[in-house]
């Protein structure tokens, strides 16, 4: 965040909440106000007070007293039921578009009650005891890219619903939303494989495949020595190389002519099969070639590449 950004927030006294560490409302950061019912309260009590003192009633004096008693007390009520506070976030997770994105907090604090948690459209109304609670708001991701929820904002009319507090927390963490998979027509036109000859694995430094028995001419640097240590005999860990598979090809060119989000579309559909597959593959695009892999980490960096395919400032805010 910029630091004229920061100073803004701090102008605002609004809080700024990401997965790193928790964060707590305190005194600085609460708004409170009269609701509707709060203003017809207090010109309930200047009329009864203006008639008491005009009258000289005692009962009146009471009565006013009594409602001005209680309005003071529902202001710092009102208050303390956001002061204290704790809200932590918890690391979105990436979505497609056209879907929902789940921003889920976590909260924890003292007797908080009838506390509201509002983010864009989505809004939850919780009680609060001494356990924390994780509370989650879904916001819609209608496009690729990253997808900044906005603000989030907490309040309360607790306990008599005369007065209204909230605080601003401002979420520093977007969630990556991927292009929405749609199957091509025709899934052999990008969807290559080469098969190499003959078509079965290798055995190589990649990936790890389990453990055989140890034989005459095995590197050292295979040797399973904690299995040894452990008295589970002489074994040789064993690798596969990816390149000794059938290898995929899953390429901008060849979804032409369709426009850049339908090509996305077509290859995220593509990177999803290829998955699925178990069969490693490679993703190539104008800009950069990913691959070849066949791993989780492989698929999250492909469909990273392909949400933030030729959008300005492609860096994780």
């Amino acid at each position: 965040m910029s630091r004229a950004g920061r100073q803004f927030d701090r102008l605002l006294r609004r809080l700024r909440l990401d997965t790193r560490e928790p964060v707590g409302v305190d005194n600085r950061h609460v708004y409170i106000l009269p609701t509707r019912f709060g203003w017809l309260y207090g010109a309930l009590f200047l009329a009864l007070l203006t008639g008491s003192l005009n009258y000289d009633n005692n009962a009146g004096y009471l009565l006013t007293f009594l409602l001005g008693a209680l309005g003071v007390n529902a202001i710092y009520f009102t208050w303390r039921n956001l002061v204290g506070l704790q809200l932590r976030l918890l690391a979105p997770v990436p979505v497609f578009a056209g879907g929902e994105a789940a921003f889920t907090f976590q909260l924890s604090g003292k007797g908080h009650r009838s506390v509201c948690l509002q983010l864009g459209d989505a809004q939850r109304l919780i009680d609060l005891d001494e356990q924390p609670m994780q509370v989650q708001l879904a916001v819609s991701a209608p496009r690729r890219g990253w997808l900044d929820p906005g603000e989030l904002r907490l309040s309360t009319r607790y306990p008599l619903g005369l007065l209204r507090a909230w605080s601003l927390v401002q979420i520093g963490r977007p969630v990556l939303v991927y292009p929405r998979p749609v199957p091509a027509r025709r899934r052999t036109v990008g969807h290559r494989v080469e098969k190499p000859n003959p078509v079965r694995p290798t055995e190589g430094d990649e990936e790890w495949q389990g453990l055989r028995d140890f034989r005459p001419g095995d590197p050292l640097s295979h040797v399973d020595w904690k299995g040894l240590a452990r008295e589970r005999g002489l074994m040789t860990k064993q690798f596969e190389d990816p390149a000794g598979r059938d290898l995929q090809h899953i390429d901008w060119a060849a979804y032409a002519p369709a426009d850049i989000e339908q090509r996305l579309e077509f290859m995220t559909d593509a990177v999803l099969a290829a998955a699925g597959s178990g069969l490693p593959w490679e993703l190539i695009l104008p800009d950069r070639r990913l691959g070849p892999g066949r791993d989780s980490r492989h698929r999250e960096r492909c469909l990273e590449a392909l949400a933030l395919f030729g959008l300005v400032g492609e860096h994780n805010p």
